[in-house]
């Protein structure tokens, strides 16, 4: 139970503020656990803490996008230029926008900042959760099969220090294209 309760935080947190993506927790989660159905179970509850977030967001830029812009671009790894790249592809389409921003490193706080420009919060949710849901599964799909199947002898050890040289990289790699600072 408390870990579904970080879950969510950290789902609502990387939609508001945090930048480290929900993704990192699910997939050290999926990797823990046995039972399939309580992986599934995490993902919706980080599925249901972005849009809580998405929600805040959504609303605060609503009524003042110049003081929420600004505190998104005081949020490492944030630049003016991912906000320009929102505005744009909100413009040329706002569902595909809003479907497959968030999965090339976009973050979504950035949509949902913008999102009251382009469309309705309704539908600002009904595009962004099956969105933010599949990403999460796949991550934690991927890293269940690897770590109960693939790497099944491997100790539980073995598999978290895997893991964590696996995010370290990715995030590497991400910050090294989207400086923190």
């Amino acid at each position: 139970m408390v870990m579904m309760i970080v879950i969510f935080i950290w789902g609502l947190s990387e939609a508001t503020w945090f930048f480290i993506i929900p993704d990192v927790i699910l997939s050290l989660y999926a990797i823990r656990k046995k039972k399939f159905k309580y992986v599934i179970y995490a993902n919706l509850t980080a599925a249901a803490g972005a849009p809580a977030g998405g929600i805040i967001i959504f609303i605060w830029s609503s009524s003042n996008a110049g003081q929420t812009e600004a505190f998104m671009l005081s949020i490492p790894a944030v630049h003016e230029y991912m906000i320009e790249h929102v505005h744009r592809t909100m413009r040329d389409s706002t569902f595909t926008a809003l479907i497959t921003g968030p999965l090339f490193g976009v973050p979504y706080k950035l949509f949902a900042a913008a999102a009251h420009e382009y469309t309705g919060l309704v539908m600002f949710l009904i595009f962004t959760i099956p969105a933010r849901l599949l990403r999460f599964l796949t991550v934690s799909i991927i890293a269940y099969a690897l770590s109960h199947y693939v790497f099944k002898t491997l100790s539980m050890q073995m598999k978290v220090i895997i893991w964590s040289i696996v995010w370290i990289i990715v995030y590497v790699i991400y910050f090294s294209i989207h400086s923190p600072f």
